[in-house]
């Protein structure tokens, strides 16, 4: 295999052509062993192959902050909510402060003369989590995605987003749209 290293960070090299890495990734037993091995070997900073897909892996809070940037986002929770709210790209930085701004403070003043809804699908979470086995994985992202989806919907569309059926029916939707948005724009 040819020696290909991610935008010449260190790190691993590909040990399949179709799979990258995965081997290694199962051979360590778990997604976290694997990264914390790859860390302790090749700094906070470091490389992988996830399928034909270079990977950079920051190992450390600090090199965490050094990469943030609050004004950009691929994250598909804050993508929808965007689209929910009608965000559209503005002309220059100043604009886009300014409308997120308008966005925070309506957010805010919504969960404040909102927060007993908020509490109780926090507490229907809880219930849940309290009655699943112990040693039973919890998927804490997706069961955090579907508390802030269900709170969005309720307080922005009403109580007709009760039922978890119809959440995940407008997530759906929501992501069809938001797919036939990005091919039209090509």
């Amino acid at each position: 295999m040819a020696n290909r290293r991610a935008s010449g960070i260190p790190g691993l090299n590909p040990t399949d052509d179709k799979d990258g890495n995965l081997q290694d990734i199962v051979d360590r037993g778990s997604l976290h062993d694997f990264l914390r091995s790859l860390h302790e070997e090749y700094g906070s900073v470091a490389s992988f192959w996830f399928g034909g897909r270079p990977v950079v892996s920051l190992g450390s809070v600090r090199q965490l902050q050094q990469h943030i940037n609050p004004n950009h986002t691929t994250d598909s929770f804050e993508t929808m909510l965007k689209s929910l709210l009608g965000y559209r790209s503005g002309t220059g930085p100043s604009e886009s402060v300014v409308r997120k701004k308008s966005y925070e403070n309506a957010i805010d003043h919504t969960l404040k003369h909102n927060f007993l809804l908020v509490q109780k699908l926090v507490d229907e979470l809880v219930s849940k989590w309290s009655g699943l086995p112990s040693d039973q994985h919890t998927p804490l992202c997706s069961h955090l995605l579907g508390l802030a989806l269900k709170s969005v919907t309720q307080l922005g569309l009403g109580e007709r987003f009760q039922e978890d059926a119809r959440v995940i029916g407008f997530r759906r939707n929501h992501d069809v749209v938001q797919s036939a948005r990005r091919y039209s724009d090509l």
